[in-house]
């Protein structure tokens, strides 16, 4: 029970220094970590088309996700890195959570709360005018 209070407390006290009162952080806070999976896209998608075409005909059980935090970002240091690793070893570089959720998850992956995927898909590609993009489910 403290593990999942200190999950909470560390959402909330960054959900109040994006502009939320502590009230509405810790009632958020509880509602991701006691959520079955924080779903979301994954932004950045749109220069590696090359990389979703191929992971769109592969299995999508044969794929596992990582997350990865980057605190060296130049763009943002909470910046958190998705990458599609599949059974034969190789690994693809996805793109990256959107900033509101990597400003959520980055705190917990700092002390060793690593978040895990729980489920990737590709979305898109129906037709050659439609880009290939990605979603996953994210187990706080």
């Amino acid at each position: 029970m403290n593990k999942t209070r200190s999950k909470v407390m560390t959402i909330a006290n960054r959900l109040v220094k994006q502009g939320l009162t502590r009230s509405m952080a810790t009632i958020k806070a509880w509602v991701i970590v006691k959520a079955n999976a924080l779903r979301t896209k994954v932004r950045g998608t749109s220069r590696r088309q090359d990389t979703l075409e191929k992971l769109a005909e592969v299995n999508p059980a044969d794929i596992s996700v990582k997350l990865k935090r980057e605190p060296r970002n130049a763009h943002d240091s909470n910046a958190v890195a998705v990458y599609a690793a599949l059974m034969d070893n190789r690994v693809f570089f996805i793109g990256y959570l959107p900033k509101a959720v990597a400003s959520v998850l980055a705190p917990l992956m700092d002390k060793d709360t690593a978040p895990r995927a729980q489920s990737f898909r590709v979305t898109g590609g129906f037709n050659p005018y439609v880009s290939y993009g990605a979603a996953l489910a994210i187990a706080v």
